[in-house]
């Protein structure tokens, strides 16, 4: 065979290979990814792995709905090969781009979107079907590594939220401010925006996982006996009215 044939040959092998890659069935990276990540799982997966849908993801047996992505081409130029994600369930919507170091690091940008709090009932200190509202994101920046939130950027507002135990009442609306502090991890500052309970408090997450949330309740209409029982359980009110609390823990 001559050099000519040869050139051909190695062209149209080429081209068959980016015909594979190309089309290279989803169910494929499916497979890579829950071997990688057990918690997450994917079912009716079509497309292929530059775009497709499932019909369900699942994250630790809780489903989230219907997962459609695209490849981001302009990823490779960042360093990352990244996707953009739109999540649709039920009562939820969540969009924004998605991109994943060797490492194993995860960063979302530009994500949005709402979800019911009831979505995330598992991760809440409180009994299921304690607390009501929705939750809606607008986040510039997120970096997940190893699963733990390292920087962040954006806001997070909880609207027309409700408390069912341990005594029913309504609660209002609240928004948390995010930012990355250089080498402190992340800072959140909290602020209620109309209810009937006044807030004030911070958020810190500090590299290695430990968070502290404090601030202070107080009731906005001092007549308001079912707020007021309510913020008996963190004990009783300070010299301003106020009633103080802090938590901490290890994410």
């Amino acid at each position: 065979m001559n050099r000519r044939a040869w050139r051909w040959g190695l062209l149209g092998l080429a081209a068959y290979l980016l015909f594979l890659l190309a089309t290279l069935p989803a169910v494929y990276a499916t497979a890579w990814l829950e071997k990688r990540l057990p918690e997450v799982q994917l079912a009716g997966v079509h497309g292929s792995i530059w775009s497709g849908t499932a019909q369900e993801l699942a994250y630790h047996g809780r489903s989230w709905g219907i997962l459609q992505w695209h490849f981001d081409w302009l990823a490779p130029f960042s360093g990352h090969w990244g996707y953009r994600l739109q999540l649709h369930g039920s009562g939820s919507i969540l969009q924004g781009r998605v991109a994943a170091s060797a490492a194993g690091t995860l960063f979302f940008q530009d994500v949005r979107g709402q979800l019911p709090v009831t979505e995330i009932e598992p991760w809440l200190p409180v009994p299921p079907g304690s607390v009501d509202g929705t939750l809606n994101l607008q986040l510039a920046r997120l970096v997940l590594i190893r699963g733990r939130p390292a920087a962040a950027e954006g806001q997070v507002t909880l609207t027309g939220a409700t408390l069912n135990w341990p005594q029913a009442v309504a609660l209002g609306n609240y928004q948390m401010k995010l930012r990355t502090r250089s080498g402190k991890g992340i800072e959140g500052s909290l602020l209620d925006t109309g209810g009937p309970l006044m807030l004030q408090g911070t958020l810190n997450l500090a590299p290695d996982g430990r968070y502290q949330l404090g601030g202070s309740l107080a009731v906005r209409e001092p007549g308001d006996a079912a707020v007021s029982r309510l913020l008996q359980y963190l004990g009783p009110a300070n010299a301003a009215g106020n009633h103080p609390f802090q938590f901490t823990g290890q994410w």
